[in-house]
């Protein structure tokens, strides 16, 4: 399998729109107008609840490991499984289903993170959990979390290349959510469209 074709293949894994289908088949909304309108996991929680933002999460994490993982079984090596899981993030934030919109690219982009450096994930998973107790700020938790993921990949001696990859990644996540969201370590306010505010 060539580079070309992994980068489609990984592109179409990211643009399923997983938050999308699961909140029509749930509720019959589109996810794009109710709560924050990103049809990410954040605004599944808040809006829907969080047993579905739970499964969205999970699958848009797995659509970037598994584009990362389709590039190294493809032998594309460090910098095409990169470049996979970039294209994963950008079917997600672009998707095609969606008419080229969609969410942030956090989840895949933590999925590819996840696939490059499986023990730097597990540490920054167990830091952005105890950062979010303390803080009482899941949006706080995941975005020191994911600013620590390169050092903590470099400490841990990865090779150059997964440690720049990385860096790359976050680097690409975070333009998306400062021009989305903003760079506050708090969630955005959006109006409670659910009844007696379900999912909060």
């Amino acid at each position: 399998m060539t580079l070309a074709v992994v980068l489609v293949v990984a592109y179409l894994i990211g643009s399923f729109p997983t938050s999308y289908l699961l909140v029509h088949r749930l509720t019959g909304q589109d996810i794009r107008t109710i709560g924050s309108g990103n049809p990410g996991t954040m605004n599944v929680i808040d809006s829907v609840g969080r047993r579905a933002g739970l499964v969205v999460g999970v699958i848009d994490i797995a659509k970037g490991s598994a584009a990362v993982g389709i590039a190294y079984v493809a032998g594309v090596g460090d910098v095409g499984a990169i470049t996979a899981g970039l294209a994963a993030v950008a079917g997600h934030d672009y998707s095609l289903f969606l008419r080229f919109h969609g969410g942030n690219g956090t989840a895949p982009a933590t999925g590819a993170l996840y696939a490059l450096s499986p023990l730097t994930g597990l540490i920054a998973t167990t830091g952005a959990l105890a950062l979010s107790l303390v803080l009482n700020s899941r949006r706080a938790g995941g975005m020191i979390a994911l600013l620590a993921f390169a050092p903590i990949a470099y400490a841990v001696g990865e090779p150059h290349t997964r440690v720049a990859g990385a860096i790359l990644l976050v680097l690409v996540t975070m333009i998306k959510i400062g021009m989305a969201e903003g760079f506050s370590l708090s969630r955005p306010q959006q109006e409670d469209t659910t009844p007696m505010g379900r999912g909060r």
